[in-house]
């Protein structure tokens, strides 16, 4: 089916002006031949600018030029300025950045009782020092010889030293950690109780020597001499 035929008169076009770029490139294509380089690069130049005057006003109407335009310290032109706010990348960061703040140093509000009270619990504390139990010395020849050297304190002979020797072999080989673990006596000379031997010396369960002195002193009080315990011993099994 052809198209409907077009009724009325038909509207006169309306003649268009051309353009100043336009004139000026046809009037330079018709007098080309007469034109001098000079004259025609001035006509090129002047059709740069007028579109360039045209684009810029167009940017303007719409909003797109802000106002760095004008602004004497930023060193670009109006057009330079929106092409580079157009290329400016976006500032990105990962979701998991850490993210750190300067420390605050915080000032104790701590009460002058409180503070007094924490400066005891140090003061006690530093007082506390750590007891160390010394090791015990068994050393049997040494407690026999340190035991011959005590005998003249205590007025004996060294006839006396015989017996004191049997005396201590039957109850406790001469070691300084032995104890009865049916009566509880200790040492050496077999004190009981242990602590007895305290009034010789703080070191009693460990040093052979504090306990030999204790030794010979309870002989001196309770037989007079070695001999005397020793004769003692064998004869009810004990001293």
């Amino acid at each position: 089916m052809s198209a409907a035929p077009q009724r009325g008169r038909r509207r006169a076009e309306t003649a268009r002006r051309p353009s100043l770029p336009s004139w000026a490139s046809a009037r330079a294509g018709a007098h080309s031949a007469e034109r001098s380089p000079a004259i025609s690069g001035v006509a090129t130049t002047t059709a740069k600018c007028m579109a360039a005057v045209a684009v810029l006003g167009a940017l303007v109407a719409t909003g797109a030029v802000t106002q760095h335009i004008g602004e004497p310290s930023s060193g670009l032109s109006a057009v330079s300025q929106v092409a580079a706010a157009a290329t400016m990348p976006d500032v990105q960061a990962p979701a998991d950045a850490a993210i750190s703040f300067p420390a605050l140093d915080v000032a104790s509000s701590a009460s002058p009782k409180a503070t007094e009270q924490a400066k005891a619990v140090k003061v006690a504390a530093d007082a506390v020092k750590t007891v160390e139990t010394p090791a015990v010395v068994d050393d049997p020849a040494a407690a026999q010889a340190y035991a011959a050297s005590q005998l003249g304190s205590f007025g004996w002979g060294a006839d006396q030293m015989s017996c004191l020797t049997q005396l201590w072999q039957r109850e406790s080989e001469w070691l300084t950690s032995a104890e009865n673990a049916s009566s509880g006596a200790y040492g050496i000379a077999q004190s009981l109780p242990a602590t007895k031997m305290e009034s010789t010396g703080s070191d009693w369960a460990s040093n052979y020597q504090t306990q030999i002195r204790w030794g010979m002193g309870y002989i001196q009080g309770r037989y007079g001499s070695p001999c005397g315990a020793w004769d003692h011993s064998n004869s009810v099994g004990w001293y």
